[in-house]
């Protein structure tokens, strides 16, 4: 037993010795790589929870579609697009113009930010009266039709090029596009893809041009503000009706 210690006990302190502790890892410090866009979700407003990073999705109709469309993770611009024109993927899913949507939140879509819309979208409205108020759906051109931006035809009898209005332009009679209130409460868009695929586009006739900061739409109770509104500069019809 005596000599059978005397082994065992030099096995131990070799065991002993070869046992190192592994450092702590070191904390991550500094902002995200530059040139990636960071969507963030949980803070305050949008659900709770804590903050997490979410890569852009490729443009096309929804998050679930884009991501579903095959095409390589791009980074995308916090608003209008890379220039890049509409087109059908590998798989089959349509883009619009622009390239990668940002589908995480930016800036406010004001009217200094063109209301966060890009080169190549138009709105499809139906056959505008006046004193009637009508949804108007951001729509771009492709293959000799119009698609929103859920990767749908566009249902429309007339489409309207807009840019953003000035006093002058919002004379009674003009047909005009605006971005409406939800739930009796002004808040802009802070999402390049909510701009995009928003139903609070509202298209109608003006009836009383500018008052101050506001001018009247035929049909429309409220008074609408400038800085919300997109004038009509050109206007054709939607091929898509029937």
């Amino acid at each position: 037993m005596r000599a059978m210690r005397w082994v065992l006990l030099p096995l131990v302190l070799v065991v002993g010795c070869n046992k190192k502790e592994e450092p702590a890892p070191e904390p991550m410090t500094g902002s995200a790589p530059s040139g990636h866009s960071v969507t963030k979700v949980g803070e305050e407003g949008s659900g709770g929870g804590s903050a997490k990073a979410t890569p852009p999705v490729a443009a096309g109709s929804s998050a679930g579609s884009a991501a579903a469309s095959g095409d390589p993770p791009a980074d995308a611009a916090l608003v209008g697009g890379n220039g890049k024109p509409a087109y059908r993927d590998a798989t089959g899913h349509v883009h619009g113009p622009g390239g990668p949507i940002f589908m995480g939140r930016g800036p406010e879509c004001t009217d200094k930010l063109d209301h966060c819309l890009r080169d190549g979208v138009w709105f499809g409205v139906g056959t505008i009266r006046p004193g009637s108020i009508y949804r108007a759906v951001p729509a771009f051109e492709f293959e000799n039709k119009w698609w929103n931006f859920r990767e749908e035809e566009a249902d429309c009898h007339e489409l309207f090029k807009t840019r953003v209005a000035k006093p002058a332009d919002l004379t009674a009679g003009n047909p005009v596009i605006w971005l409406v209130e939800e739930n009796q409460k002004f808040e802009w868009l802070n999402n390049e893809s909510d701009a995009l695929t928003s139903s609070r586009w509202e298209a109608g006739i003006i009836g009383e041009g500018p008052s101050g900061i506001t001018f009247k739409v035929q049909g429309w109770d409220y008074p609408v503000r400038i800085d919300t509104a997109r004038a009509v500069i050109e206007r054709k019809n939607c091929p898509n009706a029937s």
